[in-house]
């Protein structure tokens, strides 16, 4: 699912409004917005309370009834427009426009221009162009855009992309669930071996546990995350403590011989046997530790995904890194 951009999102939601409107021949909805707010919304229909042309069926219009022409069309429609029904929203409700966007679904007549301009409104989009059989006053119109001080009146046309997406999740509860349902609490069992997408996931998931300690348990991460160097880990080759940088050197030296690796690291007194081999095109780091507190896994557990990170991202190989506790208390 993507998000909608922002002009797109608001002319949806005018396109939305003008599913109250009460007009047969152009429902149009207009909504104000201003820093990103809804300050109003309008559609097209006749004052509060009188009754709408869609009232008497879906092909009734009063002035065609009266055989009234298009030139005159303005003295004998019921409706008011859209964007005036916003702005008379606002207005009623002591509601400033002033500097404020409005989006409509059909360009302003040069009534509603006016009005436009006169409540401050500085930017206009709209969807559809405002086009009659009079095109002497479609022209006036459109000249008399560029003394309403406007900053913006421009077209916006919502994307086929984002009309599909509308499209899928209009027929059916929009908030039903898409993604599977997770667990109220996550629970880990003894003795088992769970795989987790990260480290970050883990301990997310370890932070939820209501038991006090896990035996005999191994996890497997998935992916490489951390990227930033990890504080208070010493580490230990051949009983000998190194600094980290050399320790990544060395591993990157025996994995390129294809040969196994050991060293230790330790948080604390809390200390961890680490074996590093490479299997066909795959990385594999495996860390034992006996008991030990969850802080001390987790710090421990870092260190060793920054070192597969750094390993991985130097030769371009993929990892697994595989945390096995005798007993974890949590």
């Amino acid at each position: 699912m993507i998000r909608a951009p922002w002009h797109e999102y608001f002319m949806l939601l005018a396109k939305i409004v003008a599913l109250r409107s009460g007009c047969n021949s152009r429902p149009s909805g207009a909504v104000i917005v201003k820093n990103k707010r809804i300050l109003a919304t309008g559609y097209n229909g006749p004052m509060p309370g009188a009754w709408h042309c869609t009232d008497r069926g879906p092909g009734y219009c009063f002035r065609r009834e009266k055989g009234i022409p298009d030139i005159d069309k303005y003295n004998f429609c019921r409706a008011t427009h859209a964007e005036a029904n916003a702005i008379a929203q606002a207005a009623r409700f002591g509601i400033s426009v002033e500097g404020a966007s409005l989006y409509c679904t059909l360009a302003p007549c040069y009534v509603c221009l006016k009005l436009i301009a006169s409540a401050g409104i500085k930017k206009v989009y709209y969807e559809h162009d405002y086009g009659s059989r009079d095109f002497e006053r479609d022209q006036f119109w459109k000249e008399a855009i560029k003394e309403a001080g406007l900053e913006k009146f421009e077209q916006i046309t919502v994307s086929q992309e984002v009309m599909e997406q509308l499209q899928e999740i209009l027929p059916y509860p929009t908030s039903k669930r898409r993604l599977a349902p997770t667990e109220f609490l996550d629970e880990f069992e003894d003795g088992k071996k769970y795989g987790v997408p990260s480290i970050e996931v883990l301990f997310n998931k370890l932070n939820y546990l209501t038991r006090q300690a896990l035996k005999d348990i191994t996890f497997v991460i998935e992916k490489t995350t951390v990227t930033e160097e990890p504080e208070g880990i010493s580490f230990y080759l051949s009983g000998k403590m190194v600094e980290l940088s050399e320790l990544i050197n060395t591993v990157k030296k025996q994995i390129n011989a294809d040969q196994n690796f050991y060293f230790l690291a330790k948080h604390n007194a809390i200390e961890a046997k680490i074996e590093i081999l490479r299997e066909a095109e795959n990385i594999r780091l495996k860390a034992f530790l006996n008991e030990c507190p969850l802080e001390s896994f987790k710090r421990i557990a870092e260190s060793l995904d920054y070192i597969l990170y750094q390993v991985s991202n130097s030769l371009s190989l993929p990892t697994r890194l595989e945390l096995s506790v005798n007993l974890l208390r949590i």
